[in-house]
């Protein structure tokens, strides 16, 4: 099993994962929120293709003051991506709350 994490302690998320090193598939991603975000604005997972940005697609996206949580958890059930050596997962989100936001994502 293979792991990408980010922390974002009151700032923006803008993190790009290395590249794949071999093809794998993304099991599930996981965030924690220390407290509900109530400004709306997006976190937003896309796959970076290797293919070139024609293919880069939104995987998850959701609104973190819309859906008033402070967890996430993203199961094979909604995901099971395969990713491909040299594809990337690209995460972003304003932060403007200044929330402390721990993610991981898990690939096999």
């Amino acid at each position: 099993m293979k792991v990408h994490r980010i922390y974002a302690d009151g700032v923006a998320i803008n993190d790009t994962s290395g590249a794949m090193t071999s093809d794998c598939i993304l099991d599930a991603v996981l965030v924690h929120v220390n407290t509900a975000a109530t400004t709306s604005e997006y976190l937003t997972v896309t796959l970076d293709s290797v293919a070139g940005e024609a293919h880069d697609v939104v995987l998850y996206k959701i609104d973190l003051a819309a859906a008033s949580t402070t967890d996430i958890v993203i199961t094979p059930s909604d995901l099971n991506v395969p990713l491909l050596t040299g594809d990337a997962l690209k995460t972003t989100y304003a932060n403007t709350d200044k929330r402390r936001i721990g993610m991981t994502y898990l690939l096999r």
